[in-house]
């Protein structure tokens, strides 16, 4: 028998058990649809005279009333403990811990009781050599779904002792017919030892289903610990970066080859940041920056955008990477402007010292994925996009703007009114660039 996982705690113990539950709901409604399956035999069986021949159908006859009833009798138990079970899971709560051993007894002696029953009418041998011993396969056969190989093993002993004790007493009290015959047979059918025998393979199904069950829990706790860790780690890395890019990172190999997209870059730089952190304590400058970027960053990731990097007075924010978006310069230009009304509103309720920001956006193809070696790996975007889009940040500072967008930014929007600030020389770069003033 292979040894049960070792038990979980906490926030997986919790969904452990709330999947047991579950599981358990499973299980009895395969149960009922099982007692059900059985009635509607029992019903043909009664009502279709040539789905077996007359003889054996006029000895089963006295039979089918009487069975029918304890079947009913124990769908309406099933029936009870499924209601009594939905009940629980709304309300977030478990059954007893003794439950599931009393209800396994009671499940478990639904063939023991139906062939106690059919004897009556049928004799011993007829009962236990037909069909119904192979029930208690079927109810061994769900018992997995328990999740707890101890509870399968009992359901076997059940089983097995329950098929055994009725197969010795059946016997010992055979018809006069049975016992006087004297055919090889017969007395093949007399003998108890392959009544023993069936009872030690129903006690080995018992653990058999144990064995099925405790792999069952085993690949569910480690799905519950891998998705925890999972979540856990991109909590974690979603404190530093976006969901997306913690997704992203976590799916791709370490050593996955860089992809060309199409992006539209947000860099956006405070005012006269070194002359206010020059008179202050880091801590006070910490906590203006968090103010402010706690506001933005929602506004970033709203527009399907990304911050890339933080650079101390500003940020580099990505849109249309790792995940693409056609709409990446309309959410872009719509983001920077919600930027700048936060702004103004931080401004004037007082919640930061006087602030003003310089926006620049700029759209282009640029080589996007996982950059570093090791334990250590971030995500970046690498490109002329992002050395313009820089520079025309830096040229809100000369033209005295707040937002600054390159003419392939205006391309992609179709127009929107703007001053057209025409072909600007930006430092660094050879060739004028046509420049657009939104704010």
């Amino acid at each position: 028998m292979t040894p049960s996982p070792p038990e979980p705690s906490g926030l997986i113990q919790a969904a452990l058990e709330r999947q047991q539950l579950r599981s358990e709901r499973v299980r009895v409604t395969a149960f009922i649809f099982l007692l059900v399956f059985l009635l509607l035999v029992l019903v043909l069986l009664r009502t279709r005279p040539g789905l077996m021949s007359e003889p054996v159908r006029q000895q089963l006859l006295p039979s089918f009333a009487p069975v029918a009833q304890v079947i009913g009798l124990f769908l309406l138990y099933e029936s009870g403990v499924g209601w009594w079970l939905s009940r629980l899971w709304r309300k977030g709560r478990q059954p007893p811990s003794w439950f599931p051993w009393l209800n396994t007894l009671v499940e478990v002696s639904l063939p023991t009781v139906t062939i106690i029953i059919s004897a009556r009418y049928m004799g011993g041998l007829p009962v236990i050599e037909g069909v119904l011993p192979f029930v208690y396969f079927l109810l061994l056969g769900l018992t997995s779904l328990s999740l707890n190989w101890k509870l399968c093993g009992f359901a076997g002993l059940v089983a097995s002792i329950g098929f055994l004790i009725v197969s010795i007493v059946l016997l010992l009290r055979l018809e006069p017919a049975f016992r006087g015959a004297d055919s090889a047979l017969l007395a093949s059918l007399r003998s108890p030892h392959q009544y023993i025998v069936k009872s030690a393979l129903l006690l080995t199904g018992g653990f058999l289903s144990g064995f099925v069950a405790s792999q069952l829990r085993r690949q569910l706790l480690t799905g519950l610990q891998t998705m925890q860790q999972l979540n856990r780690t991109v909590s974690l890395f979603g404190r530093h970066v976006s969901p997306e890019v913690a997704e992203h990172l976590l799916q791709q190999p370490g050593g996955a080859a860089g992809q060309e997209r199409s992006v539209c870059v947000m860099f956006l730089d405070i005012r006269d940041f070194s002359r206010f952190a020059a008179g202050r304590p880091p801590g006070e400058v910490v906590h203006y920056l968090n103010t402010l970027f706690s506001g933005m960053i929602p506004v970033i990731h709203g527009h399907r955008g990304i911050i890339n990097k933080f650079l101390g007075d500003g940020f580099m924010a990505v849109f249309g990477a790792p995940v693409d978006d056609p709409d990446r310069c309309r959410n872009a230009v719509a983001a920077a402007r919600s930027i700048l009304l936060k702004v103004d509103e931080m401004n004037a309720s007082g919640q930061i010292t006087p602030t003003r920001v310089g926006i620049g956006l700029h759209l282009g193809v640029a080589v996007t994925g996982n950059v570093g070696g090791g334990d250590r790996m971030e995500y970046t975007v690498i490109g002329e996009v992002v050395n313009l889009a820089a520079r025309i940040e830096q040229a809100t500072k000369t033209w005295q703007a707040r937002l600054l967008v390159s003419g392939e930014v205006m391309d992609a929007l179709g127009g929107p009114a703007a001053e057209d600030l025409g072909p600007v020389q930006l430092k660094g770069h050879d060739q004028p660039i046509r420049l657009f003033m939104l704010a």
